[in-house]
């Protein structure tokens, strides 16, 4: 693909893959020499990790299995043709969009780089090892096993780490003058729009360059702000001369005449930055980037406003996992899941625990959610067994390489209104405090913009001084026994709001098991479920949530509310409910199947008429059932059974606080035969939806 003056290349086919496991002996084998032969290796393509399968079937092992699937080495090769007519005089890079846990590059033999850390993209420069008119060799080593100072850290984190190159690869040939690519894998250009009215907006874009020739050059930078319809909306250029061998930077600052505010899901609106640098008579370099303009703002007894106007944000939490091929997802998975989760009415995301593919930030911006995202700091800073809790010497330079790249590649996304700092964190020294608030510091300055915050699970001491501009909690009310019963969540959060914090609060977890195929009736929450065991009844998962989210809505001070989780998702050592290698607080499996649960928030969240009888695959069924239930956003709903009706009821006579949850008591159906069970919805504009199911009494 050309891009004015450089070209990408996608990277991603004919790639040949090996474990190299310590128990075969090939952890150290020599696998970058150029006669190395690999005809026996996998043929495969990226993106790719070899924990799809391990990673999600719960079995324990030993040695590099010992948490139930494989951390260690897997090497990758492939060969490439550089013709010398594209690349010559050509600056040339590799572009990783993401690997884990630490990469290695050899091309033809030579190490062109080292990368530590998972979640991020990161580039090579392989101008210097790269013959053209002739096979390339590249040689990828990729270990996933655990570190002390990579976060997360040893086995921290309640999901698999799964190792690979999971990502797409590119190549990128550019000018000897060039937008910056060195620049910890951002795009180089950063857009702040500032003083922002009804009327008009201040847009400053920083463009960082680099002249890696080895003469002076003096080039024209101009930048094209585009709308929607590709119409220019403002437009500026400037002159730099830039010295052999020297990184530079350039700033402009352009005015937006009435601008149209990117405003969530009711108008995600998009501009483009169009960037080109010229010199000689032609364009050496140029890139499109994609921005928003809006203002946003948390207050700690009102919540979140978009552009001065209150939004409700509410949404999921959510892992990069597919069942399909774990963590090697690809783009179309993305818009899969992200189709769910808009369908679902959630106006926010929290990407969870590091930072996920640049398409995805893509999709939110596009689909005008806001999204919080984080890094990889999950649990511990300290892997020290003693009450020192001394931290890895190269602990903090990572963890602050990993916020680097994430504000640096993210800056310019709209959807993105908070850093996180950490999660869990459930270890305190003066050293970790220490290291947490030079992190906190360190984000403030990379960008001015936005707030920070971090998801807390402690509630004591310290832990609720850390530095942060908002702040999450994450409680298990009504799932794990030292939480509390569900109907206690909203006394408790008034508690933390009115005498413990001054800063605004959220919700950044919440939720419980649920097993598609569990259910009981009159179910005792502290007798009949077990966090950890095997009692996960989706019917009470559903319940529990009804409970919740009824006291989250009378309490606007909440600037959000994330359940965990979306899907179930790969956590190797859990062995729960109905699933194992998963944790299965999910509103929907692994396998994208809705639970009820995932209905009741459609309920209450989405304007799309709906409606949902549940428990459906509950049969056989008591010949009295305690209640027959469905979720409807319509005006009424009727039950039906064997085509008899049971009563019509109103939303506006329900008491649930929600008027979307139907319930009919102790109806009774026909012992030894299989009764139909339909629920007819009624909406104001005379459309009538109906759900059903078939259940045998005993």
């Amino acid at each position: 693909m050309n891009d004015y003056g450089r070209i990408t290349t996608e990277f991603n086919k004919s790639w040949r893959f090996m474990k190299l496991t310590k128990k075969d002996g090939l952890s150290e084998l020599a696998f970058d020499v150029s006669d190395l032969d690999d005809s026996a290796w996998e043929e495969i393509s990226l993106p790719h990790t070899w924990n799809s399968v391990d990673g999600a079937d719960g079995i324990s092992g030993e040695g590099e299995e010992k948490e139930g699937y494989y951390r260690g080495l897997g090497g990758y090769r492939k060969t490439f043709f550089f013709p010398e007519k594209e690349y010559a005089g050509k600056f040339v890079f590799i572009e990783f969009e993401g690997a884990n846990t630490v990469t290695e590059l050899f091309v033809n033999g030579s190490l062109a780089g080292r990368h530590e850390g998972g979640y991020s993209a990161f580039r090579f420069d392989i101008t210097s090892l790269i013959v053209l008119g002739a096979e390339n060799i590249f040689a990828v080593r990729v270990s996933n096993a655990p570190t002390d100072y990579i976060a997360p850290i040893t086995e921290q984190g309640d999901f698999t780490k799964m190792g690979g190159i999971y990502r797409g690869v590119k190549i990128i040939s550019a000018n000897r003058v060039h937008i910056d690519l060195s620049d910890f894998g951002s795009s180089g250009i950063y857009i702040t729009p500032k003083n922002i009215s009804e009327n008009h907006a201040d847009t400053d874009v920083l463009v960082k360059l680099s002249n890696d020739g080895s003469e002076s050059k003096s080039v024209t930078v101009s930048v094209n702000i585009l709308n929607m319809d590709g119409c220019l909306a403002a437009s500026e250029k400037q002159e730099i001369t830039l010295s052999a061998k020297e990184k530079s930077q350039i700033e402009f600052s352009l005015s937006v005449e009435n601008p149209i505010l990117w405003n969530g899901k009711e108008n995600p609106y998009l501009y483009t930055a169009e960037i080109t640098v010229a010199g000689d008579g032609k364009i050496l370099d140029g890139h499109r980037e994609i921005f928003g303009i809006r203002t946003y703002r948390i207050d700690p007894e009102n919540g979140f406003f978009l552009n001065g106007k209150y939004l409700d944000l509410r949404g999921v939490n959510y892992h990069q996992d597919s069942f399909e091929n774990g963590w090697a997802m690809t783009d179309l998975q993305r818009e899969r899941d992200y189709s769910m989760i808009r369908e679902m009415g959630c106006t926010a995301v929290r990407m969870a625990h590091y930072q996920h593919a640049r398409y995805e930030y893509d999709l939110c911006d596009r689909l005008g959610i806001a999204v919080w995202t984080e890094i990889g700091i999950v649990n511990k800073m300290s892997a020290d067994a003693t009450e020192k809790l001394a931290v890895s010497e190269n602990f903090f330079n990572n963890a602050r390489q990993q916020l680097t790249e994430l504000i640096r590649q993210n800056y310019n996304h709209p959807s993105v209104i908070v850093w996180g700092i950490s999660n869990e964190l459930h270890q305190m020294t003066d050293e970790i405090w220490d290291i947490y608030t030079k992190l906190h510091d360190f984000a403030k300055s990379e960008d001015k913009t936005r707030l920070t915050t971090f998801a807390d699970c402690q509630f004591w001491g310290k832990f609720l001084q850390l530095p942060a501009d908002v702040v999450g909690y994450n409680r298990y009310f009504g799932w794990y026994k030292d939480a509390g019963p569900a109907e206690k969540f909203g006394e408790w959060l008034d508690l933390y709001h009115r005498e413990k914090e001054s800063r605004p609060i959220c919700v950044s977890e919440y939720g419980g098991g649920g097993a598609l195929s569990q259910f009981k009736d009159n179910i005792d929450w502290q007798e009949e479920i077990d966090p950890w065991g095997k009692r996960h009844y989706q019917n009470y998962q559903s319940a529990m949530h009804e409970k919740i989210w009824a006291q989250f809505a009378e309490r606007k001070y909440l600037w959000g509310k994330f359940i965990w989780c979306m899907f179930d998702f790969a956590s190797d050592g859990r062995n729960e409910g109905d699933t194992h290698g998963q944790n299965d607080k999910g509103l929907a499996t692994r396998e994208r199947v809705k639970k009820d649960v995932f209905y009741f928030y459609k309920s209450v969240w989405s304007s799309e008429p709906m409606v949902h009888l549940t428990e459906k695959k509950f049969t056989p069924r008591d010949s009295i059932i305690p209640q027959i239930k469905a979720y409807s956003n319509g005006e009424s709903a009727e039950l039906f059974v064997n085509g008899i009706s049971r009563g019509v009821i109103k939303s506006t006579d329900l008491d649930s606080g929600y008027q979307t949850v139907f319930v009919w008591k102790n109806d009774e159906i026909i012992n030894g035969a299989e009764n139909e069970i339909l629920v007819r919805s009624f909406f104001p504009d005379g459309t009538i939806l109906e759900d059903s199911a078939v259940w045998t009494g005993i």
